[in-house]
């Protein structure tokens, strides 16, 4: 276990589905949590402040310009006491053996680590089915995949800051370089993964949502199921409370079906891209 435990950033704007998991999950494991929701419209701030604790630190900003993001990114690193902080976002989801692999990692750091990029599946439909491994995977440090920087030791990077706008902004340091141009050795690549809803329903209000900075990316695509022994984040199936909606239910038989008919001319469309 590390002296002191991360801090958690987090923006965040109708995700009611699946933000009471993605707190929880790593509510144990981290100093405090620093939410900010930028206009919700659904369910996000109540479920929120359902969560009786006091490391969770909830504040609102009305943003209506994608380039306040990185404002609202930049204040978290300034409020930051720890040496390190914890990118979550509100359609993120850990197990507990992610978690604890990633205390020991800043536990066990060597001085000059800066970072700690975590794997991730990009569910299709449910919980239990994710996106192939060739689409829409990220490159950095020389690896390619799906994966995203997700921890940042500010105390070993001098000056820095966010900058650029929503969906590309990025941490950089005080020269204007890139955190995911830096040196390869100082950041580690976790084995376990988290998993991500980015492509499944977010919000109980749906995708006609004025959201000036969720893109809907709602996916209807076979994927391919998740190995059975990869353990499941435990919070799915904990006792919940009665304002949270239950998503460890799998796809409906009229998903398959579309999912059958459209995945072989999405498949055929990449290849034309190529």
């Amino acid at each position: 276990m590390p002296k002191s435990l991360p801090t958690v950033h987090m923006v965040v704007k109708n995700e009611d589905r699946f933000i009471y998991y993605a707190v929880k999950s790593v509510l144990p494991y981290v100093g405090k949590i620093f939410i900010c929701d930028t206009g919700s419209t659904d369910k996000t701030i109540e479920i929120i402040k359902s969560i009786s604790d006091k490391k969770i630190k909830l504040t609102q900003e009305h943003i209506t310009s994608p380039k306040e993001l990185s404002l609202v990114r930049q204040k978290q690193i300034e409020e930051t006491e720890t040496d390190w902080f914890w990118i979550v976002d509100g359609d993120e989801i850990y197990t507990e053996r992610l978690c604890r692999e990633i205390l020991d990692i800043i536990s066990t750091s060597e001085e000059k680590r800066e970072g700690i990029v975590v794997g991730r599946y990009d569910l299709l439909g449910d919980i239990y089915n994710c996106q192939v491994k060739t689409v829409g995977t990220y490159n950095l440090f020389e690896k390619k995949g799906h994966f995203v920087l997700r921890l940042i030791n500010k105390s070993n990077i001098k000056g820095l800051h966010v900058a650029g706008i929503y969906p590309l902004e990025g941490y950089y340091d005080g020269s204007g370089t890139e955190l995911i141009h830096h040196d390869k050795t100082k950041y580690v690549f976790t084995e376990n993964k988290l998993w991500h809803a980015m492509y499944l329903k977010r919000s109980s209000q749906g995708g006609n949502l004025q959201n000036t900075l969720h893109r809907h990316n709602y996916k209807t695509e076979r994927g391919y199921p998740i190995s059975k022994a990869q353990t499941l984040p435990e919070v799915f199936f904990q006792k919940i409370p009665d304002n949270i909606e239950p998503v460890n239910l799998k796809r409906s038989l009229a998903y398959e079906i579309i999912s059958r008919l459209i995945t072989p001319v999405k498949r055929f469309k990449r290849l034309l891209i190529k």
